[in-house]
């Protein structure tokens, strides 16, 4: 039986999510540093966080497909259940 490693939708969004929340706070910051105007920093911030979370989630689901750097998945290998003979039989 050979498991392979798959990148599931909730991971790849979890993954999304997590990696926008970093990113809107290091927005924030360069933005607010740019700007010094709270008002329009958030305006930015929320713009190009919103469309960048669904490019980024696009790009994660098409590398899921892309097979180029990943190793096969070692064959795991069990022990065939025995089954034990009833005493008598």
């Amino acid at each position: 039986m050979n498991i392979k490693p798959v990148e599931t939708h909730n991971r790849s969004l979890v993954k999304s999510v997590s990696y926008r929340v970093v990113s809107v706070m290091v927005d924030a910051v360069v933005a607010y540093y740019f700007t010094h105007n709270i008002a329009l920093s958030a305006g930015i911030v929320i713009f190009v966080d919103a469309y960048s979370t669904l490019i980024y989630y696009l790009h994660e689901r098409a590398w899921a497909h892309i097979h180029w750097g990943r190793r096969p998945a070692p064959a795991m290998s069990y022990a065939p259940i025995s089954s034990q003979s009833e005493p008598g039989k």
